[in-house]
């Protein structure tokens, strides 16, 4: 009898690491009608975001003025003509239903749509590549940059940029809750420094989570944490519109 030597699978010897350092990547300015297209989808979402908490909106007296309002303290939730109770609430879950229908169907007709435009990990990245431009240039610049030593002109480059950064996650934090209170009280409170401590502190965590995620980790983001391409990818088939490499490359 032939004795067979085996070896497991997941042994020592074979085993791989589930993660892989974080290799920088250099993208290079686009043009054309898809990036086009794309700068107006950031455009749109992040105005969005950063302008709806300050849109007036007349509900006649002892109603909030405010379009968009998550009254958390009274439980209503106010959606310019629409006010939600929390005995409604199954209306929200419904349009997160629909939603999430509408994202795998889009999926499967366009294929990566929602990575490509629309995630706010896109959005943000791209806004952070835009400051990351205009400071230090465009690929081969900040490939030189990035590979020369440390000198004064490298130092001053690197704090403008990260300074931005920040500023962008503090107003990406201060966004956010703006839309659970009167947004210019708060943002008086916030300056005086009368604000609730919890309003602080989720803009604390929100400035660090932004600047962490668009500027130190972006595409890791998406390899390790979002599980949106384990999802998409029982969505895909071979007639799905989807960017890929040749073989030779």
């Amino acid at each position: 009898m032939t004795r067979l030597e085996t070896e497991t699978v997941n042994s020592a010897k074979t085993r791989k690491p589930l993660y892989a350092a974080r290799q920088k990547i250099f993208p290079k300015r686009a043009s054309g009608n898809f990036r086009r297209f794309k700068w107006l989808v950031m455009t749109i979402t992040l105005g969005i975001y950063y302008l709806a908490a300050w849109l007036p909106w007349a509900r006649g007296p002892f109603a909030p003025d405010q379009a968009v309002l998550l009254d958390l303290a009274n439980r209503r939730f106010y959606f310019f003509f629409i006010e939600i109770w929390p005995q409604e609430f199954f209306y929200v879950a419904g349009l997160l239903v629909m939603a999430g229908v509408g994202l795998f169907l889009i999926t499967s007709t366009v294929g990566r749509a929602w990575c490509g435009y629309a995630c706010p990990q896109t959005v943000w990245v791209d806004l952070f590549l835009v400051v990351e431009r205009a400071i230090e240039g465009d690929r081969n610049a900040r490939m030189k940059l990035d590979a020369g030593p440390w000198t004064a002109r490298k130092l001053m480059l690197r704090v403008s940029k990260h300074t931005i950064w920040l500023v962008i996650g503090a107003a990406t934090g201060g966004a956010w809750i703006f839309y659970f209170a009167d947004a210019p009280t708060l943002l008086g409170e916030l300056f005086t420094g009368t604000a609730a401590p919890v309003a602080y502190i989720t803009v604390a965590v929100l400035t660090a989570t932004t600047y962490t995620f668009g500027g130190l980790m972006r595409e890791q983001v998406c390899t390790y944490m979002c599980p949106w391409p384990r999802i998409q990818a029982a969505m895909l088939d071979e007639n799905s519109l989807t960017v890929t490499y040749n073989d030779w490359r």
